[in-house]
């Protein structure tokens, strides 16, 4: 099958949804995938959400007795006595780690574990499920092949690593900002190095003396440990002056923005505190400026009236950065209210007109006003059938609308995609 073919799923609240129906199906789980794109973590996290245990096993570090146990003789016969390793009571999740890495007689009682739930007299209590994990059959992996009948006994997955998810995962488990806003800045940061070492990466930066930051060679030679040497140069670069890490949980403060993170921020503008509010102001930009911030809304995580009651708490120079921020992201039109399709074909009816009025003249909201003229703008682009927008009377007389209550400095550019299509609006008052 070719590779483009395979359905994957990536590393996140997906997959973590599948492994969690896995364990109630009481179903073993294999989940394929690349080393250090997060699997263990989320296996981890998904049986604190159930409630259960979880037992870890790597499979590359046994031998068979660690599995199947020692023979025991008693009376003339043979038993095997259970490895303590094995639970016996209760319910989890039993993780073998690195099935398909494992040697063959490993790989032999771990698939009859994993399928049957059994080992000679040992049983797999009725609260635990098997979930396996394995590295892609590629070059680039030292794997043992298994047995494709065996294969089709799972609930197999094939998992990736895809920065919203992990950017997400990142921002609350505190990785290093360098970090965050490299991933978040180049769309290939994934491909060349797994989610782990970028991780490591980060750490290893927070744990630098100022003296070690001041000397480039000794941060390359550190970061080069785990990441590419141009992937190295480029997080060196990212770490100038975000050695400090906040302590404010991000996503609590753009979710709900009152108590402590709100005291927080204020007690920074007060005191002065100009370093700590720019590194507030750089995280919070390589949010707002990403594809994770419409995750972020999905989960709740993010909200417009959270946003705005940070800008009000803001120096002036630092709210407009964060709303040129937002306002440039394309995935950010789906923060707002108004659609661009909508408004051009129904703009009178919704008034889009007055509110759009509203947003352009508040200093808090006014990126609501450039988001929606920014979808505009890619929306008649992208139009199939301009010469129908030309000849209609009612899409010119909500583009008029629009126009006269975006105001100059969101209008221009709008005005700009007009002419360029020979889009001629109505204003309003006139035919």
């Amino acid at each position: 099958m070719n590779a483009s073919t395979v359905h994957e799923v990536s590393v996140g609240p997906k997959l973590a949804a599948l492994l969690a129906l896995a364990y109630r199906a009481r179903r073993p789980a294999l989940v394929e995938g690349a080393t250090g794109i997060g699997k263990s973590e989320l296996v981890q996290s998904v049986a604190k959400s159930l409630g259960v245990s979880l037992v870890t096993l790597d499979l590359s570090l046994l031998e068979p007795p660690d599995l199947v146990g020692l023979p025991v003789v008693r009376d003339g016969r043979t038993s095997y006595a259970t490895p303590a390793t094995l639970p016996t009571e209760g319910a989890g999740i039993l993780l073998l780690e690195e099935l398909n890495r494992a040697e063959r007689y490993v790989q032999q009682p771990a698939l009859q574990l994993l399928t049957a739930g059994r080992l000679h007299e040992y049983q797999l209590p009725a609260g635990w499920v098997c979930f396996a994990a394995t590295n892609p059959p590629t070059g680039e992996y030292h794997v043992t092949p298994l047995d494709r009948a065996l294969e089709a006994r799972f609930m197999k997955i094939r998992a990736r690593a895809e920065r919203g998810p992990w950017l997400t995962w990142a921002e609350a488990n505190g990785v290093h900002l360098a970090v965050l806003t490299v991933v978040r800045e180049h769309s290939r940061a994934l491909d060349e190095a797994s989610p782990r070492s970028w991780t490591y990466a980060g750490q290893i930066l927070a744990a630098m003396t100022s003296k070690e930051r001041a000397d480039p060679d000794f941060v390359r030679d550190a970061l080069c440990g785990f990441l590419p040497p141009a992937w190295a140069e480029v997080l060196a670069a990212a770490s100038e002056g975000t050695a400090g890490q906040l302590s404010l949980d991000l996503r609590r403060l753009l979710s709900e923005y009152a108590g402590e993170p709100q005291k927080q921020v204020r007690e920074f503008k007060t005191q002065g505190r100009t370093d700590a509010l720019d590194e507030l102001v750089h995280r919070v930009r390589s949010i707002v400026r990403s594809p994770e911030v419409a995750t972020m809304a999905e989960q709740g995580t993010f909200r417009l009236e959270s946003f705005e009651g940070l800008l009000g708490d803001l120096p002036g120079d630092a709210r407009e950065s964060l709303q040129e921020a937002i306002a440039s992201n394309p995935v950010a039109v789906s923060l707002v209210e108004l659609r661009a399709g909508e408004v051009i074909a129904n703009g009178q009816a919704l008034n889009a007109d007055k509110k759009l009025a509203i947003w352009a003249q508040s200093p808090l909201q006014r990126y609501r006003a450039a988001i929606v003229a920014n979808a505009l703008c890619a929306h008649l682009r992208q139009h199939g059938k301009v010469s129908e927008l030309r000849q209609s009377n009612a899409v010119r007389s909500n583009l008029g609308r629009v126009l006269a209550a975006l105001g100059e400095r969101y209008a221009m550019p709008l005005v700009s995609v007009m002419l360029e299509l020979g889009i001629t609006p109505i204003r309003p008052g006139r035919g």
